[in-house]
């Protein structure tokens, strides 16, 4: 696990626990008598609504800022270094093991048996990508990398007893 990583494990972690504070606090402020009332829905509708539409603006904005940085919403770029790589039990096969930095890399994934899944992780072991390849189809996923280095690719799909040992790397160099 990488530092960013467990950052954001940190932070959930606190928030959860933050959250749960809150909510005994607020509870617990409330008198024994309020809470033995029986509970007044109609009063609650309008809030309820309210928080509902303020969830649902929260996240159609959080996919709008985000969508466009979205792998699989790449278009093929002219000078694209085309890859084709077949997953086969237990283990992949690169038509190259060498990119370049920032030029776009098209791979055109292939499963000769069953389903794998192709994860890609920087140098730094942070998840980049992932596409499945499934046997008679093939995948196209395109990425540019922004960092030289060796980028480990792992299997994310239980595909039989060796799937764990489905480990391959390839590197990115400078142009």
């Amino acid at each position: 696990m990488n530092r960013l990583m467990l950052d954001y494990d940190v932070l959930y972690i606190v928030l959860v626990v933050a959250g749960l504070v809150f909510f005994g606090a607020i509870f617990l402020s409330t008198r024994p008598a309020q809470r033995a009332k029986p509970a007044r829905v109609e009063a609650w509708m309008g809030r309820e609504v309210a928080w509902f539409a303020i969830v649902v603006v929260i996240l159609i904005g959080g996919v709008a800022a985000t969508i466009r940085n979205t792998p699989w919403s790449a278009s093929a770029a002219s000078g694209r270094q085309l890859v084709t790589v077949t997953g086969v039990q237990y283990g992949f096969k690169f038509s190259t093991t060498t990119m370049h930095v920032d030029r776009q890399v098209e791979f055109h994934l292939k499963a000769a048996d069953v389903n794998h899944g192709f994860a890609v992780f920087d140098p730094d072991g942070t998840f980049v990508a992932q596409a499945q390849m499934v046997p008679g189809y093939d995948t196209v996923l395109r990425l540019t990398f922004s960092k030289p280095g060796t980028y480990t690719v792992r299997c994310f799909e239980y595909c039989g007893i060796g799937h764990a040992s489905m480990v391959a790397e390839f590197r990115v160099v400078g142009a």
